[in-house]
């Protein structure tokens, strides 16, 4: 950490360096977290923050750290905190989303699917916002929601495996509204296979 925080002199870099310093000290709190850990991932961030400069992605990954240590109450105020500074942070809108979703605030999370929906259409991840936002037409019973952000999520990526063992998507199949798009897409894509291991 100490080597990192070096890079950085007191008068901030041009924005090229300044991109490329942030760039390492995301890809060094995301290694940490991939590998299981969370404490010194958080460490760094806000060691970076408080001492070099403070950023949105910074915020974001603070956040990220955070909601993996178990503390959601932090973790969500600084994920709004990052799309306040950021409304572009599409990431940091799912998050939030998934937050929202865990603790039934289905309005909430809605809102923020559709803002990191709106910004990863070309991100290889891009199908998240849209897979949510049909889950949740789903759970409404909206089968024309459901169909229109379905045909979003396969469009960017998203493959119906994803899904096999989740328990709401198996009981949208008792829908017979939802049946059937779900039915239709299935067959559309090639996943008709799935259809016989749901039944």
């Amino acid at each position: 950490m100490l080597v990192l925080l070096s890079l950085v002199h007191a008068e901030l870099p041009p924005p090229d360096y300044r991109d490329q310093v942030l760039a390492q000290v995301e890809a060094t709190a995301d290694q940490l977290l991939a590998e299981g850990h969370a404490p010194q991932a958080l460490e760094l961030i806000r060691a970076f923050r408080d001492q070099v400069e403070d950023d949105p992605r910074l915020v974001y990954e603070e956040g990220l750290a955070l909601r993996l240590l178990g503390e959601d109450k932090e973790a969500e105020r600084r994920l709004r905190q990052a799309v306040e500074q950021d409304p572009s942070l599409f990431y940091a809108w799912y998050d939030l989303g998934e937050l929202e979703l865990a603790r039934g605030e289905l309005a909430l999370a809605e809102e923020a699917f559709q803002h990191a929906s709106a910004g990863s259409e070309d991100h290889p991840n891009g199908w998240a916002g849209p897979f949510r936002l049909a889950e949740l037409a789903g759970r409404r019973g909206d089968p024309i929601g459901f169909d229109e952000h379905l045909r979003e999520a396969v469009h960017r990526g998203f493959r119906f495996a994803t899904v096999t063992q989740d328990p709401t998507w198996t009981g949208f199949l008792r829908d017979p509204a939802l049946e059937e798009v779900l039915r239709r897409h299935l067959v559309v894509y090639g996943e008709e296979q799935l259809l016989e291991h749901w039944q």
